[in-house]
């Protein structure tokens, strides 16, 4: 029998899936927390009445506990790298079937087939979001005492522009942009690799732009920044993050901010479409 306040939580690594952990539990959820092997940190298990470690290709061992646990909805949060599937030779059965059955092996068409893999079972893919809107910002700027420049201003406009379309095909999430340059693009290394290799290539003084794809599916691969983000800044010496407002989640707000003040980096939310 499936409890309604029971949740499964997928947990890859960093701040996303302890958030929506804690998140879901003040909300009167009872959270059971599947671990990655080698992937999740091992504090994940303070986070819940239950963890069960899984290794990466484990899906069947996955799809038995929520049967087993009557877990009925689960939710996945937290970077899995996804370089793990060129390397990885221990996929069970199931998880080899949802490899097969992907149009391709890009993350939107992977974690795709791993939510219809579960649908097929009765189990719920939950909007990733769903118990952590309030660290969604608005429009606006969060450092409004950091000012921007026409020149940053035009590059933001640029980037966040070019970020859609690079998500429309599921590229990536991000673009850094110097004097309407593109310097880098996200690909499957990921935005704090991006970043770093922008400040390589300019030296610093960038724009970052960080979007939802036009067709985000929030059950996965929702954009966040946080202060690990803004360390990277730091580290490669860039000028600005740009975040698309309502629909980024932003982490550790209170550090990263004081953290981008110390520095002069500008962080700001804008409204699209």
């Amino acid at each position: 029998m499936n409890d309604e306040k029971k949740v499964g939580l997928i947990a890859g690594r960093g701040d996303f899936a302890p958030l929506l952990a804690r998140a879901a539990r003040d909300q009167g959820y009872i959270v059971e927390i599947f671990a990655i092997n080698k992937v999740t940190e091992p504090h994940i298990e303070g986070q819940a009445s239950i963890t069960h470690w899984l290794n990466l290709g484990d899906f069947g061992r996955l799809i038995d506990l929520c049967h087993e646990r009557g877990i009925a909805r689960v939710a996945m949060a937290g970077h899995v790298p996804h370089t793990a599937i060129f390397h990885y030779r221990g996929f069970d059965a199931r998880s080899l079937k949802i490899l097969r059955g992907a149009m391709n092996l890009k993350a939107d068409s992977l974690l795709g087939a791993v939510c219809d893999e579960l649908a097929r079972e009765n189990i719920e893919v939950l909007d990733s979001t769903l118990f952590l809107r309030s660290l969604m910002p608005g429009p606006g700027s969060l450092t409004p005492r950091r000012k921007l420049t026409r020149e940053e201003r035009e590059d933001i406009a640029m980037g966040l522009a070019l970020a859609k379309e690079m998500g429309r095909l599921d590229v990536g999430q991000s673009v850094a942009i110097k004097d309407k340059a593109v310097v880098a693009v996200e690909a499957i290394e990921g935005t704090d690799a991006m970043i770093l290799r922008a400040g390589q290539i300019t030296g610093g003084g960038f724009v970052l732009c960080k979007v939802a794809k036009p067709k985000q599916d929030k059950r996965f691969d929702v954009p966040v920044i946080g202060d690990g983000t803004v360390r990277s800044m730091v580290e490669a010496k860039g000028a600005v993050i740009a975040i698309e407002a309502n629909a980024t989640l932003f982490f550790k707000q209170e550090e990263a901010l004081a953290l981008a003040a110390n520095h002069q980096i500008a962080i700001i939310a804008e409204k699209l479409g």
